[in-house]
């Protein structure tokens, strides 16, 4: 999922108007026409515009950024990719193998799991599911 598509699910999600979220970035004019060229791609932010756009919706900044430096990043990677194309949560096991430390992408896996688990038996919704996304890995202190 490209930049300019996450903003604009997110802000959705958010229940933001494209004005809106341009008001909380503090641009000046026509803050709705830039934000709208963000969504579609025609303008992308600096890095240092896409932490404030990741600030005024209240994600984590990694969700608009793709990097694979970590096996949260590759995960990350995954459950977009997952989001986007709707494969089910499946993950080839060679996958797993890229990983020095199995345990920690273990964790990682069985907790993307039990979310898609919730969302396949309406535990949860859609919605919560896309919170979840937005929000993970949570930080267990602040949960």
């Amino acid at each position: 999922m490209k930049l300019g598509e996450k903003i604009k699910l997110v802000r959705k999600h958010r229940g933001l108007t494209q004005r809106e979220l341009g008001e909380r970035l503090h641009l000046d004019g026509n803050a709705a026409n830039r934000i709208a060229q963000y969504e579609s791609g025609f303008r992308t932010p600096k890095e240092s515009r896409t932490k404030d756009i990741a600030k005024a919706l209240n994600v984590r900044e990694e969700n608009f950024f793709t990097r694979a430096e970590t096996p949260e990043d590759i995960i990350r990677l995954m459950i977009w990719y997952d989001w986007e194309h709707g494969c089910g949560g499946s993950v080839p096991i060679d996958t797993i193998l890229l990983f020095d430390d199995f345990e920690e992408v273990g964790c990682f896996l069985k907790e993307w799991y039990s979310q898609k688990g919730k969302l396949r038996t309406r535990e949860i919704t859609g919605a919560k599911y896309l919170e979840w996304m937005l929000r993970w890995p949570s930080d267990k202190e602040n949960d």
